[in-house]
């Protein structure tokens, strides 16, 4: 049965219109076996068969192309499709067919209007972008969107040059390169999208406009977009070539910024769009397709695409992951209004939650409450939210020193200061005015969740919820279930991080879980290369080089070198010598050297300046003279080959289920290098034979750390992580 259904038709009441064989309109309906109406092989040859028989119909008015689906016209490509690809000269051929076959739409004798409602993404709004035209419907479903460069490749389905034609060179590359998804009225906006409709009878509002447009030679339309694209800045900017030339060099310029250079997926995006904005539309064509097969062969879009399905299987769940749910009506009470309660709290404002905020003190409350004040505000003034809808957003919170709020509560969490003596005081005083329904999350960073919850009334339904900092800008969210944690919490937490908009990942409750346990390797070898002679700024440029946000010592500061050191204390205790540290941290933080949050740390912060600490000096008691210079890559290797040796005790322990949920822990939670593909796809592309020399001969010259049995094993079998 084909996915696309081929239907002629009078009237448009329902997703399938009902068959008329004299009637005006010729509805090319795609019903894909996939929820999202993916465009897989099957789909795209389902397309060509049915364009092959519009011409068979004469006396029709327009083609009409919709979805049978509620919530997605089309998601884009079958990722399959573009992890399996490794022909680069079969990808261009079978771009160039899937770009003819779209281009299809634009080309019969009368006019085609894509009706646009829901999600519209990728070689979606690349078939949409063959039509004539395109109808959106103006409903919170509906999101539009080029992400391609998200998963190291560009719209090659004539997405790219078809947009460039349509919006001019400036316009267009604020789709192109992004990756962003819009509403309906940005699009419309935009000029991508041509008209926007009600959801309300959207169906009979379309063929209003259908009608008219038809009728008109695409009068309104075409209007429209000549008056979006006129006056003398845009003839200026796309009309000529010195104006082509000035935005393409801006814009690699703000390119190379954001990636280092490390993602060649926006600069093929940025030559093709500029080439396309000046050139005829075949070549163009030829060019994009050219383009896109050498990117979607090439490693960095395999780990991005492999990086992107682990982040779905995060978003939407397991099939055997516990099952919950989180009710609309339930509230979330926060216990601590400081950095992490009141973040907690303003993401769940934006998500709709009504938020009770509580903290013993009255300064942490008003510190908190500015806080959520200046970030919702914010987005008001960036336009991401009207008046009316920053005033309702503050309106869900409530605010004080007393506890209330519990009876509607979905969960409980505490972002109290990191002792186990005051959580359990926590969690003793509300146990009991707890509903039924009620879960209690802890928000901790390295203390036993088991613990905490151990001999209280309501264990089963204590949980760890481990944030990161800061909380509206980190997607990741630990999960950590306790010895006596329920199935039931554990989905509830799990629904509750998805509802942050959040991606969770469940880590056994074991000393700093995933994400901290093996971050502290990377900083404790940062420690000892600054020991053995190499400069700290040195350190963090060749870290940020390698494709990390920040460096490690600058990391450091930003937690704060007391967190750091607690945590590193935490984890010697439990895992002994290859936490070893020297009491490099211990000496600043008795200084009073804390990071940026006491204004000096490694660095020295002033305002929004910042210079390497100018009194931090090694003691020459500590110094290791027996080391010799290192190069970039011994730096980087230094740094991140005990990472991965701790990864492999995580997996052997099953602290995390897998190692492709690890990998996207470590990006989502530290910045590791997306274009790697994560700590452990890195390793592999590596190979690990060469990873376990470089511990042994560190272990060697003197690091406590031996390789993991475990490392060892997979290295001399020929094993991946990924197998």
């Amino acid at each position: 049965m084909s996915q696309w259904k081929l239907i002629r038709s009078n009237d448009w009441s329902g997703a399938i219109p009902t068959e008329d064989p004299k009637g005006r309109w010729l509805h090319l309906v795609f019903d894909a076996e996939s929820a999202g109406n993916i465009l897989s092989l099957s789909v795209l040859e389902d397309l060509k068969k049915a364009l092959s028989k519009v011409v068979n119909h004469d006396g029709i008015q327009a083609v009409i192309v919709s979805s049978a689906k509620e919530d997605y016209f089309c998601s884009g490509a079958d990722l399959d499709i573009i992890e399996s690809a490794n022909d680069a000269d079969e990808v261009k051929s079978q771009c160039r067919e899937v770009q003819d076959l779209f281009g299809l739409l634009g080309g019969f004798q009368v006019p085609s209007f894509c009706v646009i409602h829901g999600v519209c993404l990728g070689g979606g709004l690349e078939l949409a972008l063959g039509c004539s035209a395109r109808i959106a419907v103006d409903s919170p479903r509906t999101r539009i969107g080029l992400p391609e460069v998200n998963l190291g490749i560009l719209p090659g389905f004539g997405g790219t040059v078809r947009m460039t034609r349509l919006l001019g060179l400036r316009n267009a590359l604020s789709w192109v390169l992004t990756g962003g998804r819009m509403p309906a009225k940005a699009a419309w906006k935009k000029g991508v999208v041509d008209a926007l409709i009600p959801p309300e009878g959207f169906r009979q509002c379309a063929l209003k406009i259908i009608d008219r447009e038809s009728m008109n030679q695409m009068k309104t339309t075409l209007d429209r977009r000549k008056k979006l694209r006129k006056g003398l800045m845009s003839w200026l900017i796309d009309g000529t070539a010195i104006g082509r030339r000035l935005v393409s060099n801006q814009a690699l310029k703000g390119i190379r910024k954001k990636t280092g250079g490390k993602l060649p997926a926006p600069e093929r995006a940025l030559e093709v769009a500029a080439f396309a904005a000046s050139h005829a539309l075949n070549r163009s064509l030829d060019r994009e397709a050219s383009a896109i097969s050498k990117l979607v062969t090439g490693k960095i879009s395999k780990n991005l695409v492999s990086i992107f399905k682990n982040s779905e299987r995060s978003r939407r769940g397991d099939a055997d992951e516990p099952a919950g749910s989180w009710n609309e009506t339930d509230s979330l009470v926060v216990f601590g209004a400081g950095v992490m309660g009141s973040g907690v709290a303003s993401v769940a404002l934006q998500k709709g939650m009504p938020v009770r905020l509580r903290d013993i003190s009255q300064q942490s409350l008003e510190t908190g409450l500015r806080f959520i004040g200046s970030t919702i505000n914010s987005r008001f003034k960036k336009r991401r939210m009207s008046l009316e809808q920053r005033d309702e957003t503050l309106a869900r919170l409530t605010y004080g020193k007393s506890i209330q709020g519990l009876a509607s509560a979905g969960c409980v969490l505490e972002a109290v200061v990191e002792r186990m003596d005051v959580k359990r005081s926590v969690l003793a005083d509300v146990a009991d005015k707890l509903s039924p329904d009620t879960i209690f999350a802890t928000n901790t960073s390295a203390l036993s969740v088991s613990l905490i919850q151990e001999g209280s009334p309501i264990a089963d339904r204590v949980v760890g919820l481990h944030f990161f900092n800061p909380v509206p800008k980190m997607p990741l969210v630990e999960i950590i279930p306790g010895e006596w944690t329920s199935p039931e919490t554990v989905g509830k937490a799990l629904a509750l991080a998805r509802k942050l908009g959040k991606y969770p990942v469940v880590a056994k409750d074991s000393p700093g879980f995933l994400v901290n346990r093996i971050l502290c390797p990377y900083l404790l070898a940062a420690s000892r290369l600054l020991l053995a002679g190499t400069p700290g700024p040195r350190i963090d440029e060749v870290a940020r080089q390698h494709g990390l946000p920040m460096g490690p010592f600058r990391l450091m500061d930003e937690v704060g070198l007391d967190v750091g050191l607690e945590v590193q204390n935490t984890l010697f205790a439990a895992f002994g010598p290859r936490y070893q540290a020297s009491t490099l941290l211990q000496n600043m933080v008795e200084r009073g050297w804390l990071g940026r949050k006491s204004g000096t740390g490694f660095y020295r912060y002033r305002g929004s300046q910042s210079l390497w600490n100018p009194e931090f000096n090694v003691p020459e008691s500590m110094l290791d003279k027996t080391q010799k210079v290192k190069t970039a890559d011994e730096i980087v290797s230094a740094l991140v080959d005990p990472m991965v040796d701790e990864a492999s005790r995580c997996l052997t322990e099953e602290v995390i289920a897998d190692a492709g949920l690890l990998d996207l822990a470590m990006i989502m939670g530290t910045g590791f290098p997306p274009h790697l593909g994560g700590l452990l796809r890195d390793a592999d592309q590596q190979g690990l034979l060469a990873i376990v020399d470089r511990l042994e001969k560190a272990h060697a010259a003197g690091d406590p750390r031996t390789p993991c049995p475990e490392l060892v094993r997979r290295s001399e079998n020929g094993q991946s992580f990924y197998e």
